[in-house]
């Protein structure tokens, strides 16, 4: 057995699993940020996601909780007829505070 290919192999592997840890620790610090975030808000994610597709025209696709200058925000990005739109809703009033073609940039 060749221990020169068997050690870097191993340390790669480590390595890789190591990164994809990493990433899902990560990924469900912010799924359980945005859960918080959502629990305080007067406007469910599923009224969020309506109002985003009935101010675009087109069908919902991601959506997320985003801050901006101290206010909540349900962030809903949809693709319809239009293309892809972007729309920030207010999560305590539920009106449409921000909307732009293309995926979340601001």
């Amino acid at each position: 057995m060749n221990h020169s290919v068997i050690i870097p192999a191993a340390f790669a592997a480590l390595l890789v699993t190591g990164s994809i840890g990493g990433a899902a620790l990560a990924a469900n610090h912010d799924n359980d940020r945005e859960a918080t975030v959502l629990q305080g808000a007067r406007v469910t994610l599923v009224e969020a996601i309506g109002t985003a597709e009935q101010t675009t025209g087109g069908r919902a696709y991601d959506a997320g909780v985003d801050t901006k200058a101290g206010q909540v925000r349900i962030v809903v990005e949809t693709n319809g007829p239009k293309g892809v739109q972007t729309v920030a809703i207010d999560s305590q009033s539920g009106q449409v505070v921000a909307t732009h073609a293309g995926g979340e940039a601001d």
